[in-house]
């Protein structure tokens, strides 16, 4: 039976492992197709297989959190008031009951050491006030970083607080407020300690920087742990055992938008900082593109004795569990084609316990012995499912290029023909890539008859930084040409391919790269540009990371202006309209603010006035996400969008089924 889009409502994801002495905690996350809305809810499963679901109404429960001594379950749910707040259920059973009652949303929280209380996040100010309908109200804003996408306006005059709330009282205290947003990453088991991130100048719209702070819990002393690295951007991700070490993840920002991501030691006593990735050329925790995992948690790293800890890393993708010390090199631990998507440590931190994914395996829940290596899978939810779907295995295949090795992976059809077409679908980032992972669409297309050729051109993370950062003031330029030579190896590797019914898709930077591709090759027949770039001008100054983000691509340069009008709009694909002469579909979200709905505007309005064959279609309510978590029918209105009109221009002879 082959694939159909509406399969993914039958999925489910699994994120947030917890492992206790008597089984496992997760969270599930389903897609309903009949509330057209995302769900979540908690679950357990013993040794045996048996699984029992916790939690309030198992739509809203998300993000558990295990108390040190086993006894509680604190997770985040929807209050009767609708805001979130934090829930509390005992481990042996009974019912769920809330714990605290903020005014506004709890964003995150995390366990005091003794089990007594927990911490909590909350942002006093940042609920949107209703207003008449028939009178609304203007919105001032001053910061140059004034919007973001999947939220809108950023609200301004809000206070950032942190606040502990003891486990049989009623109401939280102030442990620490702050008029710019933070993160906590770590919580010290002495129980002295909080470290957090926070922007070092938030007030300097052209400072990336990002530092590591710890709070004094006693004396409410806050410290600077990178001060002797200042422009870096780091978060805490764990402290050791004894307190008195911390692990940070980030980068040292040696370069805009390139440096790669590692991993970081701190040693409290030294107040020593060191990077324990700088002999290693892969990115932590780097991102593989991907369109199924839901709500992670995003752990990074975490200790398992005080000179051993784990890190999730990303290399020629696959996304692993490294191991390593302060004085060890970092090397694969849980490794494979696959995508480690969360993992935690037993108890008696002698096991690992994961959530992975690979291409065929959308999601399940696994365990690795630290000592024999060996793993087994604890509970894989969609088994029964998959085994009916004909899922398709990749290939994998390489070649050199203008001095970079280029990977990508092909996806046959699934059913075999003598003669078919093949999509190019570039993936966005560009500072991502393709790898080990479940990708629904890929798969839906592969079920439709079609090869999908996804490639991993220059620009992306996996393969070293100098890979990542070949692109920079090279857009369209030997980007393009890696894409294109990744069509000719596929059409090798599958002689049935039929080189005359070659389309090309994409998003974001695929966005861009399908402009480019079809505004300076006539070689497709059809083409899907989604939430695109067409006019660096334009994106310079209407998308939330525009300002920063322009300079930083196509200038190699921190910051930026609209000066050289003419470099930038020869980087554009609006500059090249003339050449253009593929049907093509502009798809773009409404509320897209990475790239606004104007760059989708821009570029069909360029094809319908060159007489170049070409529809526009608006999603309302989307966003730059749409592919990955927008409303569940507009993603299949999206992917039957794509099929439909690849399917409209193949030839006759294929149309009528000749």
């Amino acid at each position: 039976m082959a694939l159909k889009a509406t399969d993914l409502f039958k999925l489910v994801s699994l994120s947030y492992p917890i492992a206790t002495n008597r089984g496992y905690f997760f969270q599930e996350n389903r897609i309903s197709e009949v509330d057209n809305t995302y769900y979540q809810r908690i679950c357990f499963v013993n040794p045996r297989g048996q699984v029992t679901v916790y939690g309030t109404d198992q739509k809203h429960d998300r993000h558990p959190k295990l108390s040190p001594d086993q006894q509680w379950l604190a997770f985040l749910s929807q209050a009767a008031d609708k805001t979130t707040q934090v829930f509390l259920q005992a481990v042996d059973g009974g019912v769920a009951h809330q714990l605290s009652a903020e005014k506004e949303d709890v964003t995150d929280f995390g366990w005091q050491p003794d089990s007594q209380a927990v911490f909590l996040q909350t942002t006093i100010g940042a609920k949107k006030k209703l207003s008449d309908a028939k009178r609304p109200h203007p919105v001032t804003v001053t910061r140059a970083q004034y919007k973001l996408n999947g939220v809108g306006l950023l609200p301004e005059n809000v206070t950032y607080e942190l606040r502990v709330q003891q486990r049989r009282q009623k109401t939280s205290h102030i442990v620490m407020q702050r008029q710019h947003d933070f993160q906590v990453g770590a919580i010290a088991p002495d129980g002295q300690k909080i470290a957090f991130a926070a922007e070092r100048l938030p007030d300097d719209p052209n400072d990336f920087s990002q530092a590591t702070y710890l709070l004094d819990l006693t004396t409410k002393q806050v410290t600077m742990v990178n001060d002797h690295l200042p422009q870096a951007e780091l978060t805490p991700a764990a402290f050791s055992a004894d307190s008195q070490q911390l692990l940070l993840y980030g980068s040292d920002n040696h370069l805009p938008n390139v440096s790669q991501g590692h991993l970081w030691h701190y040693d409290l006593a030294s107040q020593k900082l060191q990077d324990v990735a700088d002999d290693v050329d892969f990115d932590i925790p780097g991102y593989v593109n991907g369109d199924f995992q839901q709500d992670l948690s995003g752990k990074v790293a975490d200790f398992v004795t005080t000179d051993y800890y784990l890190t999730i890393g990303f290399d020629h993708g696959k996304t692993s569990l490294y191991a390593g010390g302060p004085d060890e090199r970092l090397t694969p631990l849980i490794e494979g084609r696959r995508h480690v998507t969360d993992f935690t440590l037993t108890p008696d931190h002698r096991g690992v316990v994961f959530t992975e994914s690979t291409m065929t395996i959308p999601s399940r829940l696994m365990y690795f012995d630290l000592a024999t290596e060996e793993e087994m899978v604890l509970y894989d939810p969609n088994r029964r499912i998959t085994r009916s779907l004909g899922l398709v295995t990749p290939e994998t295949f390489n070649f050199n290029r203008a001095g970079f090795e280029i990977e990508g992976w092909y996806f046959p059809p699934q059913k075999a023909t003598a003669s078919h077409p093949a999509i190019l679908y570039v993936h966005g980032g560009p500072a991502v890539g393709y790898g080990y992972t479940f990708f629904h669409e890929m798969q839906y297309l592969a079920a439709k008859g079609y090869g999908v050729i996804c490639p991993n051109p220059r620009g992306g993370l996996g393969y070293g930084e100098a890979f990542t950062a070949a692109v920079i003031k090279h857009y369209g330029q030997d980007d393009y040409k890696d894409c294109l030579a990744a069509v000719d190896e596929a059409l090798k590797l599958d002689t049935t391919i039929d080189p005359e019914r070659l389309f090309v898709a994409g998003g974001s930077y695929g966005g861009f790269m399908t402009n480019w591709i079809v505004t300076h090759t006539h070689r497709f027949k059809a083409a899907v540009t989604q939430r695109s770039i067409a006019n660096w001008l334009s994106m310079y100054g209407t998308s939330d990371i525009g300002y920063y983000f322009t300079p930083w691509e196509l200038e190699g340069k921190w910051t930026g202006d609209l000066s050289d009008v003419q470099g930038l709009w020869e980087f554009s694909p609006l500059a090249h309209i003339d050449f253009a002469k593929t049907p093509t579909l502009v798809m773009h979200s409404e509320d897209d603010q990475r790239c606004p709905i104007g760059q989708g505007e821009e570029f069909y309005i360029g094809l319908k006035l060159h007489g170049v064959e070409t529809k526009f279609m608006r999603f309302p309510k989307s966003n730059h996400d749409l592919s990955r978590n927008g409303l569940p029918n507009l993603r299949m209105a999206r992917l039957t969008a794509i099929t439909d009109w690849f399917d409209a221009h193949q030839s006759k002879q294929e149309a009528k089924g000749e």
